[in-house]
């Protein structure tokens, strides 16, 4: 009797892998093989069936998302008809409403007598599984000494169209002592007139947080905020636009400081002039171009976004403007890079005073490595106040981490940042504007990156290179977690 070792079995195993996937790759091949030799083959859509379980969706809804299909149904080659089943998929998937969505072909039964014999008549089987109608995420937060309890309803498809009601809540424990007391946010979306690349936002929320890098006081937010938005994902290679209109009503209520972190226990005079309630009335418009093929870790496209606001009540007129570039390419298989660019310009209008809540802030392990949340800028009493105009720039190296494989999360990071924050100058020419980029504040370091679906998280040694008076370093250990990084 042949016994076989253990380690006979697993190689019998891998070569069963191996032998799949040959069978696979001869497969694919063959259809692509097909696909190029009749890409041009006349093709006409007979029918299109919608399939799927529980499906509330409004005929006009679902007629939008189809009409790629429904549209010249006579008038195709096989090439430009699955480039239209594909468009049909991306249309369900932009407006959130169905979990999955997969595409069958078929021949059809019957074929038209007026058909030419080349005419393939297909029928196109769309099945769609629509996302739970009903959602609900509960849970707590405790970690670095604070705390919190967290609640997030979701009530999607309410009417047919991809609506959908979502309400988030997060309250803090104060005995803990988190920054974010409270936050509450009901937001109300849905598609404009069914389409898939048009939406429109209606958000109602509330929030009170500590501010503990300057002066300790309370910030507390109620307001709404309209929004009309495009929808297009990166690859379709299209501009997004946004259209916002937001009312609101802040408060700052300066408090003793707990522990006088920073020096913060102290007061000084632009935060007490500005306590007290202030209310704001804007407009806003953005435009962006992102290319990326991940958002929170890119290793290819580039990001292009501009934001112009303005506001227009007599206690808070000004415009403000925003501008942010960056660009991520792949050196090698090992390696990969990226650069980034921030520039920002606020000023007031009619004599109008610049809320310390409006103004630019500049420092910190998610911006300008090396210095403290805030750590960069005018200062009174040494403690931050925000600045009318920054500057920015990152370029950063990835690198694959020896023992790791290419596909790993982890990575090795090393950086310079540079860049500058400042109030401006009605004396000078240009209100000083030159001065933001001269004697720009730099930095530099290495250390690890961990991409998570959820966040970015970075562990950096910095050392700073360049610095001005009063600015706030943080030299040595660094580390900072987020979706957004310089």
């Amino acid at each position: 009797m042949e016994t076989f070792a253990p380690g006979k079995s697993s190689e019998l195993d891998e070569l069963e892998v191996k032998r799949q996937k040959v069978i696979m790759e001869y497969n694919q091949n063959m259809l692509n093989e097909l696909l190029r030799e009749n890409s041009l083959r006349p093709v006409k859509v007979s029918q299109v069936n919608v399939l799927g379980d529980n499906l509330q969706f409004r005929d006009r809804f679902l007629a939008r998302q189809l009409s790629p299909l429904l549209k010249n149904p006579g008038l195709l080659t096989l090439k430009s008809f699955l480039q239209k089943v594909d468009t049909t998929a991306y249309n369900f998937t932009k407006t959130a409403a169905v979990e999955q969505v997969t595409s069958q072909l078929d021949a059809s039964a019957f074929n038209s007598p007026r058909s030419s014999p080349e005419m393939l008549e297909l029928v196109a089987n769309v099945k769609i599984k629509p996302v739970k109608k009903l959602f609900m995420k509960i849970g707590t937060n405790v970690g670095n000494g604070e705390g919190d309890g967290y609640l997030s309803l979701q009530w999607r498809n309410i009417f047919g169209g991809a609506e959908t009601l979502t309400f988030d809540t997060n309250m803090a424990s104060n005995q803990i002592g988190t920054r974010n007391r409270s936050q509450y946010l009901l937001n109300y979306s849905m598609p404009v007139l069914n389409s898939p690349d048009q939406k429109i936002d209606i958000l109602l929320y509330h929030s009170s947080r500590f501010i503990d890098y300057t002066t300790y006081h309370e910030q507390i937010v109620s307001g709404i905020t309209t929004k009309l938005s495009t929808n297009y994902l990166p690859f379709e290679n299209r501009f997004n636009q946004e259209l916002s209109f937001e009312n609101l009503l802040r408060a700052m209520s300066l408090e003793p400081s707990p522990n006088g972190y920073r020096n913060n226990s102290l007061i000084n005079d632009y935060f007490l002039f500005n306590a007290g309630e202030s209310p704001k009335s804007s407009v806003a418009y953005s435009i962006s171009h992102d290319t990326r093929n991940q958002p929170i870790f890119p290793t290819s496209g580039h990001l292009f976004k501009s934001t112009t606001e303005y506001s227009f009540l007599p206690a808070s007129t000004f415009l403000k403007t925003t501008l942010q570039l960056s660009q991520a390419f792949k050196i090698s298989n090992s390696l990969s890079m990226s650069m980034a660019t921030k520039l920002g310009f606020i000023k007031g209008l009619n004599n109008a005073l610049i809320h310390p809540m409006d103004k630019f802030q500049s420092g910190g392990p998610n911006d300008i490595r090396g210095f403290w949340t805030s750590g960069i800028g005018p200062k009174q009493m040494g403690l931050s106040i925000g600045g009318d105009a920054c500057f920015s720039y990152g370029l950063s190296l990835f690198q694959r981490i020896p023992f790791l494989s290419s596909d790993s999360n982890f990575k090795l990071h090393y950086f310079l940042n540079s860049g500058k924050l400042i109030n401006l100058d009605t004396s000078k020419p240009a209100w000083g504007l030159s001065n933001l980029f001269n004697q720009l504040n730099t930095t530099a370091g290495f250390g690890i990156v961990y991409a998570h679906p959820a966040a970015r998280f970075e562990l950096n040694f910095t050392l700073p290179i360049a610095i001005h008076n009063g600015d706030e370093v943080r030299k040595g250990i660094q580390y900072g977690i987020g979706l957004s990084f310089l």
